[in-house]
């Protein structure tokens, strides 16, 4: 019986991954570091930290931990600054519903994002109120790939996370859902080798009916 659903919130229920990409592209171009759209998939759901030492790659020791983190902080005000335009309208095309045949189902869902900003996102997009459980990344200690945030989410819920489907774009936070015996469901090609319980290429293809048969089909009911 599915007890719960936990979302990522990044480029799963909102259309933000370009603005990660924007925000990070302005202080790489700044630093005069290579980035591309490739690389800004692969740090969805990374801690900040891990984000700016992959950003900088091979020359990472050349960077106090203080530069870093000046360097994370710019990234992440010139985020805050994007958010700023965000509206219903960018939430992405079919979660709206999936939200709602969920919600009318009365099953909790939760949002498990590595983002800071993530409250701030939920009430520009106007779903804050589908969701019984925002974990607070701050009190995360170990974030994406490891399993924390989800199995943090579960217990928020009281659910037994084998009774959980988690749903995530990122390779980090499809790692971390690996690591759970929760439902996973990845969003994207480039999630087929980490071999998720679905697979889909765009949210659109995700419905609430067919969420349900697989979770059961997993579970051999």
């Amino acid at each position: 019986m599915i007890e719960a659903v936990i979302f990522d919130l990044d480029g799963v229920i909102a259309d933000t991954v370009e603005l990660y990409y924007i925000a990070t592209k302005r202080v790489a171009d700044e630093i005069g570091v290579p980035f591309d759209r490739q690389l800004n998939q692969k740090l969805q759901g990374m801690s900040r930290q891990a984000m700016v030492e992959a950003l900088l790659g091979e020359t990472v020791h050349e960077w106090t931990e203080e530069e870093k983190r000046a360097l994370g902080d710019r990234r992440g005000q010139y985020y805050r600054e994007l958010i700023e335009q965000l509206s219903p309208n960018d939430v992405l095309p079919g979660m709206l519903a999936l939200l709602c045949d969920i919600q009318r189902d009365g099953v909790p869902m939760a949002l498990a994002s590595s983002s800071s900003n993530a409250r701030t996102v939920v009430e520009r997009l106007g779903v804050r109120s589908f969701f019984d459980v925002i974990v607070d990344v701050k009190t995360i200690t170990r974030m994406k790939p490891d399993p924390e945030i989800f199995l943090t989410a579960a217990e928020e819920l009281h659910v037994d996370p084998s009774c959980c489907i988690a749903i995530e774009d990122g390779e980090a936070g499809m790692k971390a859902i690996k690591q759970t015996n929760m439902f996973s469901v990845g969003i994207g090609a480039h999630l087929a080798p980490l071999s998720p319980d679905w697979l889909v290429q765009r949210t659109t293809q995700l419905t609430w009916g067919e969420l349900k048969q697989r979770f059961m089909q997993r579970a051999g009911q």
